[in-house]
């Protein structure tokens, strides 16, 4: 059996693992705050190592996915700025009551535009463009208590579904 495709794949599935691994410490028995902000950099850091590892060229899923060398670098920026992001937010997001679920959303986000990123058709791009839409959506709306936050994540769902 050949298992190069997995190289192809390698952030997109080390991405989707660190969103696991956060869905399964929120069933669990749940962390402090800056633990789990720590083991979520801790991740990226170790996703953007394998962003920047080998990236050979190949197509996957019949062309649907495309891996090169310029692919991996992009995906290897938005680790980095998803890191960055975490990096200076981290005392809002340690106050935080859902932080898991904000940072499972965030990832989402990452995949979908990691996704983006690699698809070879028009089908792939659509669906990748709503991976990436619709959790920076309920993000915009992570301030349950403002009416505002309500109002801009109902903004963004109602543009991006006329726009479909």
């Amino acid at each position: 059996m050949n298992y190069d495709w997995i190289i192809g794949l390698k952030s997109e599935l080390f991405t989707t693992l660190i969103i696991v691994v956060l869905l399964l410490i929120k069933l669990g028995k749940g962390m402090r705050n800056g633990s789990l902000l720590q083991i979520t950099q801790l991740l990226l850091l170790v996703n953007l190592a394998l962003a920047f590892g080998w990236n050979g060229n190949g197509y996957l899923f019949g062309n649907m996915f495309q891996a090169s060398q310029l692919f991996g670098f992009e995906k290897a920026i938005l680790i980095t700025g998803v890191y960055l992001l975490i990096l200076v937010n981290h005392q809002w997001l340690e106050k935080q009551q859902h932080l898991p679920e904000f940072l499972v959303l965030m990832l989402s986000a990452l995949l979908g535009m990691q996704t983006m990123i690699s698809s070879g058709n028009f089908l792939m791009l659509y669906l990748s463009l709503e991976l990436a839409t619709i959790p920076v959506a309920a993000m915009a709306n992570f301030d349950l208590d403002k009416k505002r936050s309500s109002e801009a994540a109902m903004k963004m769902i109602l543009s991006s579904a006329l726009s479909s």
